[in-house]
C-alpha cells in the first residue's frame, strides 16, 4: 500500500513516505465513511491518525493530521483549536516517543479497526494478538519493527515455534544495533564495513556503560542461545516451552533496549 522510507536526522528517525494510489483510495474511502457518518473534527482526526499508524506506522504529528484533512478536501478545522480538543480527549494523546506527535488508545483502535479496518484492507496484513509481547508496549515506534512483532505473535499462535524464534532472535539483535546507534557508538559494533556478530554484539552492550543495561549477560545469552539454535542447529526443533520460558525475560530486556535505543521514553 505504501512505500517507506528512514533517515536518520540530528540522532532521530524521519519517516518518509511515498504514496500510491492503493493508500489514496484507502484514505478517499475512510474520509467519505467520515462525512457520511457527520464526524466531529476530533473524531475525523482520531481516525486519521489510526489510518497513519496502519498505513504509515508510528504516530502521527499535528502538521501530518492536518495534511490528511487537506489531502481528501474536507473542511480543515483550526488547528490550535483542534490540538486542544485532541489534548482533551481520552480517546487519543501524546506519543511517549515523540511528544509532538499522537496515538489512538488501545480501546479506540479495536472500535476503528472494527468499523472501518476493511476499508483500509492489505493482503499483507498480519493477525496478532499480543501472544509473546504486548503489542500496546511495543507497537507503533518503528513501521517495520512492527511487523516483525505482529510476526513473533501470530508465529506462536500458529504454533510456528521455529520462526517465532527466528523472528525473536532478529528483533533483539536490530534493537540493539538501534541502542548503539541511537547513543552514535555504533562503530564499537561494526568491522570491515558491517556489523559483528550478536554474540560479540551482546557482549559489547552489557559491558557498555553508555547504554544502561540493568539485566545480567545470562538473561541476554538465553535469549540469543534460543535464537541461535533455531537459526543454525540442524537437529534442533523450538517448542512451546521454549518460548514460554524465555518471553518474561525476553519482554524485559527488549523493554529496557527500548528505552536504549530511544524508542521509549
Amino acid at each position: 500500500m505504501t512505500r517507506i522510507s528512514q533517515r536518520r536526522m540530528k540522532g532521530q528517525s524521519s519517516v518518509v513516505v511515498v504514496q500510491n494510489g492503493d493508500f489514496d483510495a484507502s484514505l478517499q474511502t475512510l474520509s467519505s465513511e467520515l462525512v457520511l457518518q457527520k464526524k466531529t473534527a476530533l473524531k475525523k482526526a482520531t481516525a486519521f491518525v489510526w489510518f497513519h499508524e496502519k498505513t504509515v506506522g508510528g504516530p502521527a504529528t499535528l502538521k501530518q493530521i492536518m495534511e490528511y484533512f487537506a489531502r481528501t478536501r474536507i473542511a480543515k478545522p483550526n488547528s490550535s483549536r483542534l490540538q486542544a480538543t485532541m489534548l482533551r480527549s481520552h480517546g487519543i494523546h501524546r506519543s511517549a516517543v515523540d511528544k509532538n506527535a499522537y496515538e489512538v488508545d488501545r480501546a479506540v483502535e479495536i472500535g476503528l479497526e472494527k468499523e472501518y479496518g476493511v476499508l483500509i484492507h492489505n493482503d499483507e496484513d498480519i493477525v496478532s494478538s499480543s501472544e509473546v509481547l504486548d503489542e500496546s508496549l511495543f507497537i507503533g515506534k518503528r513501521g517495520f519493527l512492527d511487523k516483525l512483532i505482529k510476526q513473533i505473535n501470530h508465529c506462536y499462535s500458529n504454533n510456528c515455534f521455529d520462526a517465532c524464534a527466528v523472528l525473536m532472535r532478529r528483533v533483539f539483535e536490530v534493537v540493539l544495533i538501534l541502542a548503539f546507534e541511537q547513543h552514535g557508538i555504533q562503530d564499537q559494533i561494526r568491522e570491515n564495513g558491517g556489523y559483528v556478530t550478536l554474540d560479540r554484539i551482546v557482549t559489547r552492550a552489557v559491558q557498555n556503560t553508555a547504554l544502561g543495561l540493568s539485566r545480567p549477560q545470562r538473561d541476554y545469552d538465553n535469549i540469543k542461545g534460543l535464537g541461535n539454535l533455531a537459526v543454525h542447529s540442524v537437529n534442533f526443533n523450538t517448542r512451546k516451552s521454549d518460548i514460554d520460558d524465555i518471553k518474561r525475560t525476553y519482554r524485559v530486556c527488549l523493554e529496557e533496549l527500548y528505552y536504549a535505543a530511544g524508542l521509549r521514553t
